[in-house]
């Protein structure tokens, strides 16, 4: 277990931009004013719909291996990292304009998963999960242009972390 710096070292960032135009970014920015106030709720609802689409899911988290729905929605260890993605989510929206660092963050987290033996279509099932919660939280709010600048964000954020997933495994 290395330092911070040291895990950094060798990451190997693609410098890219977050593909989202100026009202795309608009369109995140106060959409997320709304999501920010039920930020631990949404990342709740999001694993436990990522869960119910492939009950598989939960072996990636042994702590979750054998619990019914009810036992599920109550696990601390189901808030903690429901929270922790929502904070992935937030820093994303915060860092819409600096790419370069965000990339490095995204690409050590996408390495610090391997451990969990994150497959890349598991992200790609997380990001289902999470547009549908969004949608149905930001109801009048979630039009066509609201939910495609939604999809263009987190599809960076699952391609980047892949990069970190894919960098770790060789």
């Amino acid at each position: 277990m290395g330092c911070g710096s040291s895990q950094n070292a060798k990451i190997r960032t693609e410098f890219k931009t977050i593909p989202l135009s100026t009202a795309q970014k608009y369109l995140v920015r106060e959409t997320w004013e709304t999501i920010e106030q039920h930020k631990n709720p949404v990342g709740k609802k999001t694993f436990l719909r990522f869960f119910d689409m492939n009950p598989d899911f939960q072996k990636l988290f042994p702590e979750f291996v054998g619990l019914n729905r009810e036992e599920l929605e109550k696990a601390n260890a189901l808030h903690g990292h429901a929270k922790r993605v929502m904070k992935a989510v937030e820093n994303a929206v915060t860092a819409m304009d600096d790419a370069e660092s965000f990339t490095a963050y995204l690409e050590g987290l996408g390495q610090r998963h391997v451990n969990r033996a994150l497959k890349p279509s598991y992200l790609d099932a997380m990001q289902v999960a999470l547009m549908d919660t969004l949608k149905d939280l930001l109801q009048s709010q979630w039009t066509q242009e609201t939910c495609d600048a939604w999809n263009i964000l987190f599809r960076f954020i699952a391609d980047t972390m892949k990069r970190g997933l894919q960098s770790a495994s060789a």
